[in-house]
């Protein structure tokens, strides 16, 4: 909904997610995130 952040997958490459991404993330991925400006966010566990 509103921040930014530098998500870098574990192996790969960074990738900036920001304020109106839709973003979804493989089961087993393992990554770091650098946030840059502080983040609110909706979220979805299948």
């Amino acid at each position: 909904m509103e921040g930014d952040v530098l998500v870098t997958p574990d192996g790969g490459q960074p990738v900036q997610i920001g304020k109106g991404d839709l973003v979804t993330f493989p089961a087993g991925l393992f990554c770091t995130w650098e946030i840059t400006k502080d983040v609110k966010k909706h979220y979805l566990f299948d």
